[in-house]
């Protein structure tokens, strides 16, 4: 877990520590300690659990989402549930002489009033995850699995994209592929260092992903290594469009740390139709054989 985005939170931690005080206060001032013999130990489990659950989802909410309305609103309707929670925890402690028995009646309002208040953030949240849908085009197909993510050039990595490639010919859905490898990258990475050959897979990648049409996935495969599947699209216009990102890739400058001077860097790319006859492990060993090929009569040229 990445607990730095806490420190960009403080005002909402102060907020959860706030009610989680004022809950406190409120029990201690009004009510009166009962007999250990009158505490209900089985709901003091229960409705502990249901404080702690919930301030540990408070505490999940803070270290994976950054500052934003939809955070404060989700922090803030948890609170407000939570701080009913406690009060009920705290009552199996204490009980409320009649003349502070409003305590006990008001008690289940703030629980009300946070799951409105987490509703409404709710659905900006669904607002919002629909603006990230549109920005994950190109990058996914159907399915979410952040797991699958490559952490140098966010795309998805090879296992993604055969499952996703498996779908398709499952469901007869004709396809392209593309494959793509960069030429020389070990050369690239022996002289301008791993750091600036992770930086130009990233830029590469961005460039793949601009050239994509809004229903093609691109992943990283291996390497240096690019696999685009391209749905409802036949093999020569795939080889076009491999063209033109190839030239795309080769007007790319790329500058290395403080230096000014571009460089230029080419690609080489093998194109194949995704069909049931042939078994989609085959088909990209078939694809990668042929990328490879390539290579060396490239470098015997």
């Amino acid at each position: 877990m990445n607990f730095s985005l806490l420190t960009r939170h403080r005002g909402l931690l102060a907020l959860v520590l706030s009610i989680i005080g004022i809950a406190l206060l409120l029990s201690v001032i009004n009510g009166e300690l009962k007999p250990v013999a009158d505490i209900e130990w089985l709901d003091v489990v229960g409705e502990g659990s249901i404080g702690l659950l919930t301030l540990c989802w408070i505490l999940v909410v803070m270290i994976s989402r950054p500052p934003g309305k939809v955070t404060g609103l989700l922090v803030a309707g948890l609170s407000l549930f939570n701080f009913s929670a406690l009060l009920d925890v705290f009552d199996e402690f204490t009980y409320y002489p009649p003349n502070v028995d409003w305590v006990s009646i008001v008690e289940p309002i703030p629980a009300a009033v946070g799951m409105v208040v987490m509703s409404y953030a709710l659905y900006l949240w669904h607002q919002e995850q629909l603006a990230l849908n549109r920005q994950l085009q190109r990058r996914e197909m159907w399915y979410r699995a952040h797991d699958q993510i490559d952490a140098i050039t966010q795309l998805y990595r090879a296992g993604y994209w055969r499952a996703r490639a498996t779908e398709l010919q499952a469901q007869h859905v004709p396809a392209s592929i593309v494959v793509l490898d960069i030429n020389d990258f070990a050369q690239f990475n022996v002289r301008y260092g791993h750091a600036e050959g992770d930086r130009f897979l990233r830029e590469i990648s961005q460039l793949i992903l601009m050239n994509l049409r809004a229903v093609d996935l691109a992943c990283r495969y291996a390497g240096d290594r690019f696999v685009i599947l391209m749905p409802d699209i036949t093999q020569p216009d795939a080889a076009e469009f491999a063209r033109q990102l190839e030239c795309s890739i080769r007007h790319v400058a790329f500058k290395s740390g403080g230096q000014t001077t571009a460089i230029f860097h080419s690609v080489r790319s093998v194109c194949g139709e995704l069909n049931q006859a042939l078994p989609l492990a085959q088909l990209m060993t078939n694809l990668n054989r042929q990328l490879d090929q390539t290579s060396q009569q490239q470098s015997v040229a």
